[in-house]
């Protein structure tokens, strides 16, 4: 078979053709294929629109797999159709990992956000008293490393398999920013709250100086506190590494400690699955349905209701456009007509 699919790059189509030969030595059916190509098709016009862009397979993440079910959800399609179309871009993912044209830990977070979406008409959110009680457990039962894990997707927007590539030198404690390299380089703010959970988990490792009256100083960003209350700190007061780490090498890390991972397991960097892990947990006791693409999805909904910048939630969430973010800004409108309802009938 041979495709030519304008909304799609060369090497995409070319790409597309050799997952069609795989899915035919794996003896799939024919009407699978034919299924799977409409998918494919449909998607690379849907970007093509969106992006303003030929499709290529490099531009898959979570979120834009995301945009696009809402976007099929919103052309009236049925469930079964949704649930299809997922279905065929885990597969396809599946397929890009194992060629190495797709990272695992990307292809983790799209699987996760399929699955998310089996049973949801919108990205999964945790209400207010949700994100209260997972942030109780954390602190009552998590150790500094676990909390600053909770607080820091939460805080932060970031993807897990951004925040398990983490280096300890990517904190900036002085500007209270989060410097994420891939897959699109940018500075990520951090709330006051999540910077002092790192300083802490860091401190425990004998990375950091922490001052024996317990307090760390840190300036205040990432919107709270408010920086026009509270006078910034002289920067010989900020948390510093130490020149002599009191704790041993991370295993499989080298060079100085900025260059050891931020956050780590008994066998060195936590895993992907190794951050969901300690996500799950704790969201298991405090009874909530959370992973770490739902506290990707809290922090979106609550940035940009704060904001209303589809522009700045793109860029802080390192999406290549805003058309990610609109599935957000809808949520937000339907949220505003409830509350407007209820406040009628109450």
């Amino acid at each position: 078979m041979t495709l030519s699919n304008r909304f799609a790059t060369a090497d995409e189509n070319r790409r597309f053709e050799r997952f069609l030969d795989w899915l035919a030595r794996r003896g799939r059916r024919a009407s699978t294929v034919r299924s799977y190509t409409s998918d494919w098709q449909a998607l690379t016009i849907w970007y093509r629109r969106h992006a303003h862009a030929r499709f290529t397979a490099e531009a898959l993440d979570a979120d834009l797999l995301g945009a696009w079910r809402a976007a099929v959800r919103d052309k009236g399609r049925s469930p079964s159709t949704v649930l299809r179309r997922m279905a065929f871009a885990r597969t396809y993912c599946a397929w890009l990992a194992q060629q190495g044209v797709m990272e695992d830990a990307t292809n983790a977070d799209l699987r996760e956000e399929v699955r998310l979406v089996r049973t949801q008409r919108g990205p999964k959110l945790l209400a207010p008293e949700e994100v209260h009680r997972l942030l109780a457990q954390v602190d009552g039962r998590g150790c500094p490393r676990d909390q600053a894990i909770v607080y820091v997707l939460l805080d932060s927007g970031v993807r897990v398999s951004e925040l398990a590539e983490l280096d300890v030198g990517d904190v900036d404690f002085g500007r209270g920013e989060l410097l994420v390299r891939r897959p699109r380089e940018r500075r990520v703010p951090l709330p006051t709250r999540s910077a002092r959970k790192l300083a802490w988990s860091l401190g425990e490792r004998g990375l950091l100086e922490l001052p024996e009256s317990g307090e760390i100083v840190l300036p205040a960003s990432g919107g709270w506190p408010p920086s026009h209350l509270v006078d910034p700190p002289h920067p010989a007061e900020l948390p510093a590494l130490r020149a002599v780490p009191t704790s041993p090498m991370p295993f499989g890390a080298a060079g100085a400690p900025a260059e050891w991972p931020l956050f780590v397991g008994e066998r060195g960097r936590l895993s992907v699955n190794g951050v969901q892990r300690v996500v799950r947990k704790h969201a298991a006791f405090a009874r909530v349905d959370a992973t770490p693409q739902v506290l990707r999805h809290t922090f979106a909904f609550g940035f940009y209701t704060r904001t209303r910048d589809l522009v700045a939630l793109a860029e802080v969430l390192g999406n290549a456009s805003v058309e990610s973010g609109r599935i957000y800004a809808q949520l937000a409108e339907a949220t505003a007509e409830e509350a407007m309802r209820l406040d009628a009938t109450g």
